[in-house]
């Protein structure tokens, strides 16, 4: 009897001490998605066709400081892009769609997203963000003459701007590259990419205690409606770009979105990985991209 005692108290201590670990992964897994590593703004923003660019800034709703670079043609067709930037990058990395669509004649803007470059405060997966787009439109139909607003985005900057459909409604067509359906799942099937095998079910437990502690230390529900759930209520056409090669979000992400709604069109690129489709199809980017816009 005192035997069978004793094994029970290993018994439970062990999955105590397993718990314990479970939690503390967790709450690590849920204090790095949401502080991500920050890149450095060049302290300059770049020239397109010889015209600098303008550096803005505005207030989220929560009184965070949020800045953009904005490009103006010199010749304007009326549209604006929004484009928005994949996670641990900055509004660096989106130059090169200003240079794609300012010679056309739409403006473009393109924001540190929350949390990243030289924007304040923390990444919240498209919780806090979707209404940081809907202010940024805001400053655009306010300020850049804009009669016609469109929004691109990559891995997060994608699935942030999906979900921002559900709080702004003026955008006459998106495009998103490489975006995830729901933070839970991203976070799952990242997860199990990165434990080895005979541990790939401590994902899930992981993926629960994360959620639980970002709820709970800084009350972001990444649960929260999801671009799934703003997708599948949407008006506004959409164009899906997937490398079907992509290592970190898997194609069935898009897959997923493309389903829900008729108005959605899927692209998806062979051999192209993670947000890579330009530089593996350049020609048939920049041709579909630019086309998807100037027919809505």
């Amino acid at each position: 009897m005192l035997r069978f005692k004793h094994g029970i108290t290993i018994l439970a201590s062990s999955i105590a001490g397993l718990a314990a670990v479970i939690f503390a992964g967790g709450s690590l897994a849920g204090e790095a998605a949401l502080h991500p590593p920050r890149m450095t703004v060049p302290a300059e923003c770049p020239s397109i066709e010889g015209l600098a660019c303008i550096p803005v800034e505005i207030a989220a709703k929560d009184g965070a400081r949020l800045r953009a670079w904005y490009f103006q043609p010199p010749m304007r067709n009326g549209g604006a892009v929004i484009v928005l930037h994949g996670i641990g990058a900055s509004r660096a990395q989106n130059a090169a769609m200003a240079h794609l669509f300012v010679p056309l004649g739409y403006s473009v803007l393109t924001p540190d997203l929350r949390g990243h470059g030289e924007s304040e405060g923390v990444v919240s997966y498209g919780v806090l963000e979707a209404e940081d787009i809907h202010r940024w439109a805001d400053w655009l139909f306010r300020t850049g003459r804009v009669s016609r607003l469109y929004g691109i985005g990559e891995s997060l900057g994608g699935s942030v701007l999906l979900r921002s459909l559900d709080c702004e409604p003026r955008f006459r067509a998106v495009i998103a590259e490489s975006a995830y359906s729901d933070f839970p799942s991203i976070a799952r099937e990242r997860i199990v990419r990165m434990m080895p095998t005979g541990f790939k079910w401590l994902a899930e437990p992981v993926v629960v205690s994360g959620l639980s502690w970002t709820r709970w230390r800084y009350g972001i529900d990444l649960r929260e409606p999801s671009p799934t759930d703003a997708v599948s209520r949407t008006h506004v056409p959409i164009l899906l770009i997937h490398g079907l090669a992509d290592d970190r979000t898997s194609p069935d992400n898009s897959r997923r979105l493309a389903a829900l709604n008729p108005k959605i069109q899927l692209w998806l690129v062979p051999n192209a990985g993670h947000t890579a489709a330009w530089r593996t199809a350049p020609r048939e980017f920049e041709s579909r991209t630019t086309r998807w816009l100037s027919e809505h």
